[in-house]
């Protein structure tokens, strides 16, 4: 038996009708363009007003639903702890006689659980969006999130993303609800469906066609 001889995928340009390999063709709006063709075939894209764009950009609510979600995966297990260690300690504190040691150690654990969660937290969403491009939230919902030319996340934009959404924006007393109302201003005005923490770190959330 002879070898059987791989097939190789062809496309066709929209515009001259050669057929060429798919690394030798870009997608805009809509439309195989080789590279002879695409100076001329964007020049009539833009003028038609149409969108260059091949991605399809995640809104507000999609969005927020995610967020929810990852809000669900992450606060009800810390619930569930808090409820099984808290009532154990407040029963241990009224027990004892009120001293300063005392009020300090609650204090204190108080601090520990609340530094655990971002811990947590911060891992949870800088590993999900460096090796799946989405948190569980997003996944749910169809997104993922991708650099500006489509590709994929570099360490630093994962921990960059990770903190100008929730250190910066929404982690500051006062001033987490002025940046949270601009950054979902910024997200339902923008073409691309950027909020704030997409601008800084040069991210788009999209739905993913894969």
């Amino acid at each position: 038996m002879s070898p059987e001889t791989p097939v190789q995928t062809v496309l066709v340009c929209s515009q001259c009708g050669r057929s060429l390999a798919p690394s030798e063709l870009v997608h805009i709006a809509g439309s195989w363009v080789c590279a002879n063709c695409k100076p001329a075939f964007l020049s009539r894209v833009m003028a038609s007003g149409a969108s260059t764009s091949a991605f399809q950009y995640g809104g507000f609510w999609i969005r927020l639903g995610a967020r929810i979600l990852d809000g669900l995966v992450l606060g009800v297990p810390f619930m569930i702890v808090g409820f099984l260690l808290i009532p154990n300690l407040l029963r241990t504190a009224t027990r004892a006689p009120a001293t300063p040691a005392a009020g300090a150690a609650f204090a204190a654990f108080g601090l520990t659980f609340v530094l655990v969660g971002f811990v947590i937290g911060g891992c949870y969403e800088v590993l999900m969006l460096k090796y799946r491009s989405a948190t569980l939230g997003k996944l749910a919902c169809g997104l993922k999130v991708v650099r500006s030319g489509g590709g994929g996340l570099s360490w630093g934009v994962c921990v960059g993303r990770f903190f100008m959404w929730n250190v910066i924006t929404s982690g500051i007393p006062y001033l987490n609800s002025v940046l949270m109302l601009v950054s979902s201003i910024m997200l339902g005005v923008d073409d691309e469906k950027r909020a704030l923490h997409d601008r800084v770190c040069d991210t788009r959330v999209i739905f993913n066609r894969a």
